[in-house]
């Protein structure tokens, strides 16, 4: 919020007339990025997914247990296997 408002104060200060000119502004949308990784998931099931993959291969597959997948993301193993058959993720692909 305090951006815009820096924006909008910068284009009245610079606008020459009764109209704003915003112009010569750097209207550009600004995501951040993680230094770790380059690319951040498009959406929120790219994100859940790629959560939820991590922790199945931490525990090398296992869903149950203190170190089971459920237990490392705080969840029930009933939620974490309804979230991986919503998502389309398969146990069977983090089994060594």
């Amino acid at each position: 919020m305090r951006e815009l408002a820096n924006t909008l104060e910068r284009a009245a200060i610079l606008s020459r007339g009764s109209a704003l000119d915003l112009s010569g502004l750097d209207l550009g949308a600004r995501v951040p990025r993680s230094p770790s990784s380059p690319q951040a998931p498009r959406s929120f099931a790219e994100a859940s997914r790629a959560c939820l993959a991590a922790a199945l291969r931490a525990s090398r597959g296992k869903l149950y247990g203190p170190d089971g997948a459920a237990a490392l993301l705080e969840l029930k193993p009933s939620t974490l296997q309804t979230k991986m058959r919503k998502l389309g993720i398969r146990r069977a692909d983090f089994v060594e």
